[in-house]
């Protein structure tokens, strides 16, 4: 059980319960010392390499015997973003770059009661074995996974396991009348035709499906006279990005294009948009920049970086 503190630790006076600030709290009545239980916050990666999801197995409690992402406790000298990739090397020797936040959770244990952060993650360096309190180690499919220990490690798997049932296809003229929509809605090129992608030879409209919905789309359009191609858009419907949907999206442009024979993929984003790192784990490059991009709707030039994928090179 959680208790609280007895005695002051700045005079060492016997604490007692007053009302501070609207709720009832230790406070010592001869300093003024206020003593607050602050939440514990610990850090996790769910760590994603083809279209698997790193584990570890439990060797202490809570969770003996169970698996579970690789994460622990926030210290003092670091932040939470550095404590997931630190926690995650230590319990599955796996150097990783974070990608985002995936979700927040508040727990309760009998031991403490803190704040989750779960990252997003991928592999920079290392080979997946168990290591401090694990083990075990595993990559495991979506149709695989162990027995989870704890209820925010299943919630996140279980829409990590939803976004790998997420389907991505050439769209058809009425699902381009959808994307279109659907960019209206939020705001996303607005007044743009998506159906040109599709009614173009030139141009492809590639869709992400989640359960016969819409829940994605990317534009690119080919350059014959160089044998390159554009990708003009990527849109990933907000309660679902974090997923890896517009990787696959972009990656799946990239397969249309190597089939035509391009020698190369090249994309603008803007700097200030922190979507464009997504090209980086779809394999592209900064080639460049431009400090005159007209982003869509906008009558003021950005800077934008300018990425290229080759794919004259290996797979």
């Amino acid at each position: 059980m959680i208790s609280n503190p007895r005695y002051c630790p700045q005079c060492g006076t016997a604490l007692e319960m007053r009302k501070d600030g609207g709720r009832v709290r230790p406070v010592c009545p001869a300093c003024g010392f206020v003593f607050y239980l602050n939440a514990i916050v610990a850090a996790a990666t769910l760590v994603e390499k083809e279209e698997r999801v790193a584990l570890v197995k439990r060797g202490v409690e809570p969770g003996r015997g169970l698996w579970g992402l690789p994460g622990g406790y926030v210290e003092a000298d670091e932040s939470a973003e550095e404590a997931a990739m630190r926690e995650t090397w230590e319990e599955a020797h796996l150097r990783v770059e974070l990608d985002g936040l995936l979700d927040a959770f508040s727990y309760r244990s009998a031991q403490s009661r803190g704040v989750l952060l779960i990252y997003a993650a991928h592999v920079v360096d290392g080979e997946l074995s168990a290591g401090d309190d694990a083990v075990d180690a595993g990559w495991f499919g979506a149709d695989e996974l162990p027995e989870v220990a704890f209820r925010t490690h299943r919630e996140v798997l279980r829409q990590w396991r939803r976004a790998q049932a997420v389907t991505y296809r050439p769209a058809s003229l009425a699902e381009a009348e959808v994307a279109a929509m659907l960019g209206e809605e939020y705001s996303f090129e607005a007044g743009s035709e998506q159906a040109t992608f599709v009614s173009d030879p030139s141009k492809r409209l590639v869709i992400a499906v989640d359960q016969g919905q819409v829940v994605g789309f990317a534009g690119v359009s080919l350059v014959s006279q160089n044998r390159t191609a554009q990708i003009n858009h990527v849109f990933v419907h907000p309660r679902y990005r974090r997923w890896g949907i517009g990787t696959h999206l972009i990656l799946t442009c990239v397969q249309f294009c190597r089939s035509l024979g391009v020698r190369a993929v090249l994309v603008e984003a803007t700097v200030s948009d922190p979507g464009w790192t997504v090209y980086l784990k779809a394999g592209f490059r900064v080639s460049g920049f431009s400090s005159d991009y007209y982003a869509p709707q906008s009558d003021a030039p950005q800077t934008a970086l300018l990425l290229a994928r080759d794919l004259r090179e290996p797979t």
